[in-house]
């Protein structure tokens, strides 16, 4: 991207002011209902890069930058009036740059790339180190342009860093002989520095997230909330306008219930929260606590008998309870507690890494956003990472299945939500006492 470009053409009618077209397309990941993943969909497009004058002899020469955009071939029109008159290709390139390249252990790396692509062969690329898997990199709905995000991790010294090419969600080993083998494979070297983080856990910070407008029975009645997202347990205050006076009401907070893999499915559910007489005004201020319940889009209505008075909605963020204990031995348990987590195709699951190698995944659809991770610490004495990544729990099978993966550029480009990664770090101490053999 922003390279300078020369397009040279000849034949074409003289003296005229031609436009120059540049082909793309648009798109990206497809979810519908809210809750269900559909993989992704793109639709060709166009875009101009200006106009440019043909000589008296015919002949055209242009000069362009190529603009930010996804990777891979883009044809280049030249077009009177939309008639289109000549047609060139140019590949766009990936890159790829590390930042930054050295640190102690916690250290936040950022892999930044450009121009990935939209075709599958070239959309997703994976990030290995010291030959184990961290997680995949895309940028399906940020035009080729994203941020993988991961921690420095390990001994003192140099690790390697690779990025694969692994259109599945994983590292494609035997690259030269792989039908992409054109793509580029990067390598970068990070320095893990002496110092670490101490144990810790916390989620980062959290995204807005979009809300559908609120509704109201009557022309002038209103709903509003206060916050509008924030963990299970916190207060928001409720705002209504324009409701019957003096009229008994009840707060009903909406949900889902059930599973995917129980095979008895998943419904909405409501439950009333709370019980209140609309002011001689029609108004109604008071605040909610926000139940104990599954992470994502939740209504709150305002009901009286069976009618529905106003309806808004709130979002509820995931949030780290614990992580317990912080420090130990080799083989200590360990358990990771979290509090609302999702129930949608795309934000139902956390997957793990212990020092940047794939561990697995933590559902928290079941058990209604409440998750509970146990695992044994493992490792010399020092610092270890635990890091949660957003990923995608299922979707259409067929031509991608980046399912139950960490996703590292869930920052940029997670589809749906875009939810924050959790970050852990625990301490493996020296024994207590040590065995020696006889």
């Amino acid at each position: 991207m922003g390279t300078e470009v020369e397009a040279i053409a000849e034949g074409l009618p003289r003296g005229r002011k031609v436009d120059l077209i540049w082909q793309t397309v648009k798109g990206g990941w497809v979810v519908e209902d809210y809750y269900h993943f559909r993989g992704k969909k793109f639709t060709d497009t166009t875009r101009s890069l200006g106009q440019a004058k043909t000589g008296e002899d015919g002949r055209l020469s242009a000069h362009f930058k190529i603009p930010e955009d996804y990777g891979g071939v883009h044809e280049l029109l030249v077009s009177d009036n939309g008639v289109p008159l000549a047609q060139g290709g140019i590949e766009v390139t990936q890159t790829f740059e590390m930042y930054p390249s050295e640190g102690p252990i916690g250290t936040p790396i950022e892999l930044r790339v450009k121009g990935l692509g939209w075709r599958t062969m070239e959309s997703t690329w994976v990030i290995n180190w010291d030959n184990q898997e961290v997680g995949w990199v895309s940028a399906t709905d940020t035009h080729g342009t994203a941020v993988a995000r991961f921690r420095a991790s390990g001994s003192v010294g140099e690790h390697q860093l690779r990025v694969l090419t692994g259109y599945m969600g994983q590292g494609y080993l035997n690259h030269e002989q792989a039908p992409n083998a054109y793509l580029p494979r990067p390598a970068f070297v990070f320095r893990v520095t002496p110092g670490s983080v101490a144990p810790s856990a916390y989620a980062e910070p959290y995204p807005r997230q979009p809300v559908p407008l609120s509704e109201a029975a009557s022309e002038d009645g209103s709903l509003s909330v206060t916050p509008t997202q924030g963990p299970v347990l916190a207060r928001a205050s409720l705002t209504a306008r324009g409701l019957p006076a003096n009229t008994p009401v009840s707060i009903v907070w909406g949900t889902q219930e059930g599973s995917r893999v129980s095979g008895n499915g998943f419904a909405p559910k409501e439950v009333e929260i709370r019980k209140l007489t609309v002011g001689a005004d029609g108004r109604l201020d008071t605040s909610v606590t926000i139940p104990n319940d599954l992470g994502g889009l939740h209504t709150v209505s305002i009901r009286s008998g069976g009618s529905t008075l106003a309806r808004t909605y709130f979002v509820v963020e995931t949030s780290v309870v614990s992580i317990s204990p912080m420090s130990g031995p080799a083989g200590t348990p360990v358990s990771i507690h979290l509090k609302g987590v999702g129930w949608t195709d795309y934000d139902n699951i956390y997957v793990a890494t212990y020092d940047n190698g794939y561990m697995g995944y933590a559902c928290g659809f079941n058990s209604q956003g409440d998750v509970i991770v146990n695992f044994t610490a493992a490792g010399s004495p020092g610092i270890h990472l635990i890091d949660f990544y957003p990923g995608i729990y299922q979707g259409p099978e067929g031509s991608q299945q980046l399912y139950r993966l960490p996703q590292l550029t869930y920052a940029d480009d997670h589809p749906g939500n875009h939810i924050p990664a959790l970050r852990f770090a625990f301490e493996v101490t020296e024994p207590s006492h040590r065995r020696t053999a006889k």
